[in-house]
């Protein structure tokens, strides 16, 4: 079940100091979707609040969900590929470009594998890298709602 925004409030410092670029509550509610870190809060990483800081860590996903946030439920996927074409880390590739698709060797995010879309190698999506871009093409173009973003 995905962690409320209040889940999290609860065990922020609440200074509204916008030292991480949000209010308190915006905070929690961009941790609940993945668009920020608990890192990003320069006070939650203070001493005093190294207990908050782990039930926080505790309440947001792990594994690949919490690399990139992103869901996909198989059963609802009907292998049309629309995702892997509108991701930009595929589209470096001319081939997905032209609408063709990957080679099976090449290098991309999500592939339509078995006639259902596979998370291959989330470490190429947008949303892990050093400085994350919070990027919902695939979420926001799939037909059939197969792929969702936590929280």
């Amino acid at each position: 079940m995905p962690v409320s925004p209040f889940q999290i409030y609860t065990l922020l410092p609440k200074t509204n100091c916008k030292k991480c670029g949000y209010i308190c509550m915006g905070f929690a509610a961009a941790l609940a979707s993945m668009e920020a870190r608990p890192e990003d809060c320069p006070e939650l990483l203070k001493p005093e609040f190294a207990e908050n800081l782990k039930k926080i860590k505790e309440l947001l996903p792990t594994g690949e969900k919490a690399e990139t946030g992103l869901i996909i439920t198989e059963e609802r996927c009907i292998g049309c590929g629309v995702c892997v074409v509108v991701c930009e880390e595929n589209r470096a590739s001319e081939e997905i470009a032209a609408g063709k698709g990957p080679r099976f060797d090449a290098a991309v995010v999500l592939r339509v594998e078995d006639g259902v879309i596979k998370l291959v190698s989330p470490e190429k999506c947008k949303r892990t890298f050093k400085t994350p871009v919070f990027c919902r093409a695939c979420v926001e173009h799939c037909p059939t709602g197969a792929i969702e973003l936590v929280g």
